[in-house]
């Protein structure tokens, strides 16, 4: 058959007649095999390329949207336990009815927080004075004995100049005893303090969450994956990984990251997210601020390049190199064998490309599961997450959204958002000039706890926003806006803010709001030369009802007694608690010094009537100091006069008033 083929006419084919032809058209053949063959591996390797840096960012970023996520809440738990009426008291009073109060304080909050390992109150010295602590027995209260002093640790040195209702969160490292040494077995600790002020406002100690830090490096796991996953801390240390060995190295002088990988962690430290690529393959990172805690809450903006804060934390995915995409015909044995045996017989090129095709199936497949894997994150999220494209238009929601806005997914798809749900306290921006939306268009990262959503029923709910660009192979296709519920946030600084000018058990105004008013009505008594008065008023006998009845039922006849007072008074009058049972009146543009001593009466005369307190019938009588403003004299002193003034009434007797500089009155 060949002689037939190789010949023509009967007559044989030399090989010379036959060798050029089929050079020629193997040499085409061969460049153009190889041309499509390359080409191919070029196209691949950059769709795969996008497609890993895309998941690969969107993991590490959902990691550490997570773990701030978790630290803002344990921040927001912290201020929740200074703002309770069982932990402040421990400001006022620390005694067995005061701890063991803010203990069940805690022992709530520990018991529903799993990310919580233990709540503390130290005093101004740095001592433990209340410990409640997770442990394979359950939540406990550490025993009196077992309580610490911490004044030597770093946080206590750096929470110092902490004010009332702030928060400050520590770097995240292994828990230590009062000697510094570590405890074993080692459990790493993140801690959350939060400053708490007494009646005055002047600090009184701090209470310390410490989560738990096997928790924040188990999230970190979960999104990004077991194998490929870091968590390092701002000097490039371990904290959690694959080898376990590594983890908190930099406690103990062991191995760093930044020393066994210095080129990634040069390209890591220096930016906030982004890719290093190094010889050992692809890390995609992003940075979680737990420094911002307190800001995401309070809704103040802060500097977005903070990547380098001694307390960050990098969240870190690494793909090998022989895990990454490539173009080179020799970057494995299958596809150097489909090339060679593809120019050595092309016939054979459909079973060789079959089996590159299964490769690179299997290789999709993989990317496809991960994708799933983030959706299924993204539909679990405790946040609303909202994506839209440069124009401000929505490509994707999450369940949660669609549960906090009111509206369906269908009904949001398409619209723009500024014009869907996005409004503003003022109601006055307008789309173009919405700094959340620009971020669609800029790539600069927004954030911002005071934003105001519309839900689908006309209501609108303030939330927490943070806006970050969606960026695909270098280019910002829109962004991702991750948003929750602030309401309760919000009612939490209402209630700090009221405390700071009330007293927190009868809701009258404190010394701060007292002293301001009486150095107004001084101000106005001096230019309308008019006289006004302070009394001091002291309950008598009420110490025996604490001791009879209970704090309970002597905080509840307080109460009942600050409301008669202040029916007893004019609305000009200013009416405020001293402290414990004691209260000061201020009078202000009397038309004489008698009318004083009328409203003296009145308070007396009211007071006679019993109250009703839990069942109980109980009389309350008062001691009145008055003092004039007569001669000019200074608020400090009206007050001290006022005082000197009530103890010579109450040594008379009860029920008596007394004018500072006479004789004290009984009640005729």
């Amino acid at each position: 058959m060949w002689r037939t083929l190789f010949s023509g006419g009967g007559h044989r084919a030399s090989a010379r007649s036959v060798l050029p032809p089929f050079l020629a058209a193997f040499i085409v053949l061969a460049l153009a095999y190889t041309a499509i063959f390359v080409g191919r591996l070029h196209t691949q390797q950059a769709l795969d390329s996008v497609e890993v840096n895309a998941a690969e960012s969107a993991r590490v970023d959902l990691a550490a949207s997570s773990l701030e996520s978790s630290i803002d809440t344990a921040a927001s738990d912290a201020r929740v336990a200074v703002a309770s009426r069982a932990v402040r008291s421990l400001a006022e009073e620390i005694s067995a009815g005061t701890l063991s109060s803010a203990a069940s304080v805690f022992q709530a909050q520990v018991s529903n927080k799993p990310a919580i390992r233990q709540i503390r109150y130290i005093d101004e010295t740095g001592r433990e004075r209340l410990a409640v602590r997770r442990t394979d027995d359950g939540v406990q209260r550490v025993p009196t004995a077992r309580l610490q002093d911490r004044s030597k640790h770093y946080f206590f040195a750096e929470t110092r100049d902490l004010r009332p209702g702030d928060t400050y969160v520590t770097r995240l490292d292994l828990e230590v005893d009062a000697s510094g040494a570590i405890v074993e077995p080692r459990q790493p600790l993140m801690r959350v303090i939060a400053a708490l002020g007494d009646s005055t406002g002047a600090r009184a100690g701090s209470v310390i969450v410490d989560i738990d830090g096997f928790h924040l490096v188990e999230q970190a796991r979960q999104v990004i994956g077991a194998e490929g996953y870091l968590l390092l801390n701002a000097t490039g240390g371990y904290i959690g990984g694959p080898d376990e060995a590594d983890s908190f190295g930099f406690m103990t002088d062991g191995p760093a990251f930044a020393e066994r990988h210095p080129e990634a962690w040069q390209t890591i430290s220096a930016s906030d997210s982004g890719h290093a690529m190094a010889h050992e393959g692809l890390y995609a990172f992003s940075t979680a601020h737990p420094e911002h805690a307190q800001t995401r809450l309070s809704g103040e903006t802060h500097d977005a390049d903070t990547h380098g804060h001694p307390n960050a934390l990098k969240v870190v995915s690494f793909v090998t190199a022989a895990a990454l995409p490539s173009a080179s015909i020799t970057r494995d044995t299958a596809t150097t064998a489909i090339f060679v045996f593809g120019l050595i017989a092309l016939a054979t090129v459909t079973g060789l490309a079959t089996h590159t095709l299964i490769s690179k199936r299997q290789y999709r497949r993989s990317i496809r599961e991960a994708k799933t894997r983030l959706e299924a994150i993204r539909d679990t999220l405790g946040e609303g997450l909202v994506v839209i494209d440069p124009d401000g238009r929505i490509t994707d929601v999450n369940p949660e959204s669609e549960r906090m806005l009111g509206w369906t997914r269908e009904q949001m798809l398409g619209r723009v958002a500024h014009e869907l749900f996005h409004s503003h306290p003022d109601h006055s921006v307008e789309q173009v000039e919405c700094a959340m939306l620009a971020v669609a268009r800029t790539g600069v990262t927004f954030r911002s706890e005071d934003e105001v959503f519309q839900r689908a029923d006309g209501n609108a709910i303030h939330v927490g926003v943070s806006a970050a660009p969606l960026v695909v192979d270098e280019q910002i296709e829109g962004a991702v806006i991750v948003f929750r519920d602030t309401t309760e946030i919000r009612e939490y600084q209402e209630e700090i803010r009221r405390l700071a000018f009330h007293d927190a058990l009868t809701g009258l105004p404190n010394r701060r709001v007292l002293a301001d008013r009486l150095d107004l009505a001084i101000s106005t008594a001096d230019r309308r030369l008019t006289p006004l008065a302070v009394m001091f008023l002291d309950l008598d006998g009420f110490k025996e009802v604490n001791d009879d009845y209970g704090h309970a039922v002597g905080d509840e006849f307080l109460r009942q007694i600050s409301d008669r007072l202040c029916g007893c008074l004019r609305s000009s009058d200013t009416l405020a608690r001293q402290g414990g049972d004691e209260f000061i009146v201020l009078l202000p543009e009397l038309h004489d010094e008698g009318e004083a001593e009328v409203v003296a009466r009145r308070i007396i005369d009211g007071l006679e009537q019993p109250f009703v307190v839990d069942g109980y019938q109980l009389r309350a009588a008062v001691s009145v100091g008055i003092a004039v403003r007569l001669d000019g004299e200074s608020a400090e002193t009206l007050i001290a006069n006022a005082d000197d003034a009530m103890y010579a009434a109450k040594q008379m007797g009860e029920n008596l008033y007394c004018v500072s500089g006479r004789a004290p009155v009984a009640q005729a």
